[in-house]
């Protein structure tokens, strides 16, 4: 599979914002299935050493619900070694779709945490990065909520739901006849994630 979704929950919006969580999925855009996962929890004090926090994201972080926030505050693994391990989720990124809700904030982020962290360009190639609402608004969908078996704001929860709705409007673009009743993996796969 050549294609991953990264999300990653943060303390702030801008570039040099610190990574909390990173949660990758490699998946399938031709049917939907998703393959092997990644998530690491990066220690919080170890995350404030690369980034500056904002306060409307800590505020932000306070209404959300209590297992997203537990998660974003439960690591143990410095970033150092988060990213990389994502750098050895692929043998070789080169041609590799990396897919982002928005890429100016997932991707900028992690390329930021890259270099401040480790003094590494980014592992992808520019050329290769994708963007989920960019293909929402093509296929005139607005991607669906989180439902069912995941935590909304959970990096990997949010990585495996966005490569399902990506999966499902990259085919109805690709082939506009197909069913689109008819489920592109198996339901438990994809429409529990959809809440189908």
């Amino acid at each position: 599979m050549l294609h991953v979704m990264i999300d990653i929950e943060t303390m702030g919006t801008r570039p040099n914002a610190p990574i909390l969580t990173i949660g990758a999925v490699k998946f399938d855009p031709e049917t939907g299935a998703l393959g092997q996962e990644f998530y690491r929890a990066i220690d919080v004090s170890d995350a404030l050493k690369y980034g500056a926090p904002d306060g409307e994201t800590l505020k932000w972080w306070l209404t959300q619900s209590e297992a997203a926030r537990k998660a974003v505050v439960a690591g143990t693994t410095p970033l150092r070694i988060a990213l990389a391990d994502l750098s050895g989720f692929y043998t070789n990124w080169d041609q590799v779709k990396v897919w982002g809700n928005g890429p100016g904030f997932d991707m900028t982020i992690l390329e930021y945490g890259f270099w401040r962290a480790l003094d590494l360009n980014p592992i992808w190639k520019f050329w290769n990065i994708r963007c989920c609402r960019t293909i929402a608004e093509i296929s005139g969908m607005r991607p669906p909520k989180i439902a069912g078996s995941g935590v909304h704001h959970n990096a990997l929860d949010d990585a495996k739901h966005q490569a399902a709705w990506v999966s499902r409007y990259w085919q109805m673009l690709r082939d506009p006849k197909r069913d689109q009743a008819a489920p592109t993996a198996p339901a438990n796969d994809i429409d529990d994630l959809l809440g189908l």
